[in-house]
């Protein structure tokens, strides 16, 4: 049974939290949320296929491939029972998979700026969307024959979206196949049920997102799907990656709600 790349910290006595980070990051994101949750927690932090120090397979993995490994991974780390996610922007997407494809392991969720469901964005965001999203599939397509100059071109892409430097200068063209599948299967109608259409939450979500960007990765629609799954939504004033730009309020948001679910009195 093949999985992704792991490592498991915090306390192998509590509850299971899975962490699926997005694109162009790793595991290390998570470090300011497993310092907060570890003394009662016991993490699993997840490195996606090819974002990792090696590449797995050239051309990348599918999303019923991706979601399919994460299940083996959630399987092989927490063989009964259920576990937590905790995801961001690609991560979030897959989750949704995840939660999809195997609703009874899922515990709850808490997802970051991307929605299960998206928005029609205006005209500007559009275009703001189609263009970084081909820029990085193009840059995926070159990196597959020249890969320093496929690498070079993501850095610079990620620079114009703002990729905080941390992340920056390990971005790889390896990274951007998400982009490529998604793309693919909006564009072809025989691919289509490889993407995610019309989720519907099974578990109770916590939606947090950043405030302080252009355009949102979410509709009106998904936030009342939200509340009613029994979680809630949350705005921050933040950036793409609010769990690092505020670590703490994201912290207290998801301690608060993981003590609430235990001690529901």
């Amino acid at each position: 049974m093949q999985v992704c790349d792991y490592t498991i910290e915090g306390n192998p006595e509590g509850p299971t939290l899975v962490f699926i980070h997005g694109w162009p990051d790793n595991a290390s994101l998570w470090r300011h949320q497993v310092a907060a949750l570890a003394s009662d927690h016991r993490c699993v932090l997840v490195t996606l296929p090819n974002f990792g120090e090696d590449p797995v397979r050239a051309g990348g993995f599918s999303f019923p491939a991706l979601t399919e490994l994460l299940v083996n991974t959630i399987s092989e780390v927490q063989p009964e029972g259920r576990v937590t996610l905790v995801t961001h922007d690609w991560g979030a997407y897959l989750g949704y998979l995840v939660e999809q494809a195997c609703p009874a392991r899922i515990e709850r969720m808490v997802a970051m700026d991307v929605g299960g469901r998206t928005g029609k964005p205006s005209f500007a965001a559009a275009l703001m969307i189609l263009g970084y999203q081909w820029a990085l599939v193009l840059c995926w397509f070159l990196g597959g024959l020249i890969p320093p100059l496929g690498n070079a071109l993501t850095q610079g892409v990620a620079k114009v979206v703002k990729v905080p430097d941390r992340q920056r200068h390990g971005v790889r063209s390896r990274f951007n196949y998400p982009y490529f599948y998604l793309w693919q299967g909006i564009l072809l109608p025989w691919k289509r049920d490889g993407i995610l259409q019309r989720y519907q939450p099974k578990c109770p979500v916590v939606y947090l997102y950043g405030t302080r960007k252009p355009f949102q990765f979410h509709s009106e629609g998904w936030l009342k799907l939200v509340a009613a799954s029994g979680g809630f939504a949350r705005g921050i004033d933040a950036g793409h990656w609010l769990q690092e730009q505020r670590a703490e309020e994201v912290n207290a948001l998801i301690l608060d709600w993981m003590s609430a679910a235990r001690n529901p009195a």
